[in-house]
């Protein structure tokens, strides 16, 4: 008999064990995959994941890209734009290249790098993305994991991160209900289910949130909480050696249905 597939949650990325076996959705709900999602919403063509803030300001050079990102929340003298998904859902970047570099959330994609299926998931594609993942688990014989990007360069959990990884593993289980739930995964579920799908209220709470309302970002919190707005799913390629995402399917219907 068959191992059942399982699905699980790294609370922060240094929790992720054997990337390689599992197919992974990566969520920095704050911002960075959510900016991600906004970014290919406004037709993005790909967007290049950089390690650190010298390989971003070549990677950028190099590939006639565009230069996003920040640090401490904040973009950098020289950057095209922040990290921020109400502006980049404002904006056209139809055919447009994008080195993206964070806190966070670029450090997470790359912890998750292993994997032979990376998504970029928030709450605005969740179902897409368990969808996705759902679908490359089972094509490929892995498990799925759910990595929370967490705070403080990925070394701190996160309220934030944990909430939206709930909502994603509560795709996956109404989806398929045979995918075994671990521990971790019912904890996230659990938690998602307390605030009763109510994200902004959970950003509020959260160490992280207060700190981006208090820089004025509550638009991009308000942007953020939107769930199951978007069927686009970024997916990790190395192409040329580098750390791309791209969204390859853009008309393919979700496998999973609304609730």
């Amino acid at each position: 008999m068959l191992d059942q597939m399982k699905i699980s949650v790294a609370l922060t990325p240094k929790l992720l064990r054997e990337p390689q076996s599992h197919a992974i959705a990566v969520v920095d709900v704050l911002r960075a995959t959510s900016s991600l999602v906004a970014m290919f919403d406004s037709g993005l063509l790909r967007a290049i994941i950089a390690d650190n803030l010298r390989d971003a300001r070549n990677l950028a050079l190099r590939n006639f890209s565009l230069l996003c990102g920040e640090v401490k929340a904040m973009p950098l003298p020289g950057f095209d734009y922040g990290n921020s998904p109400s502006e980049f859902a404002g904006l056209s970047l139809k055919g447009k290249s994008a080195v993206l570099w964070t806190t966070n959330g670029t450090k997470a994609i790359a912890a998750a790098s292993p994997s032979p299926a990376v998504a970029v998931a928030a709450l605005t594609n969740r179902r897409a993305a368990a969808a996705r993942v759902l679908d490359e688990a089972a094509k490929r014989g892995l498990d799925i994991a759910v990595v929370c990007a967490g705070l403080d360069r990925g070394t701190v959990f996160g309220l934030e991160d944990s909430v939206s990884a709930g909502a994603i593993v509560e795709a996956v289980h109404e989806a398929d209900s045979a995918v075994v739930m671990t521990d971790s995964a019912w904890e996230a579920m659990h938690l998602w289910r307390w605030y009763r799908g109510d994200a902004m209220r959970a950003f509020r709470q959260s160490v992280h949130g207060r700190a981006l309302l208090a820089m004025g970002f509550e638009r991009d919190l308000a942007h953020a909480a939107q769930v199951d707005v978007s069927d686009a799913v970024p997916m990790l390629t190395v192409e040329d050696g580098v750390k791309t995402l791209r969204v390859h399917d853009r008309r393919q219907k979700r496998a999973v249905a609304s609730s």
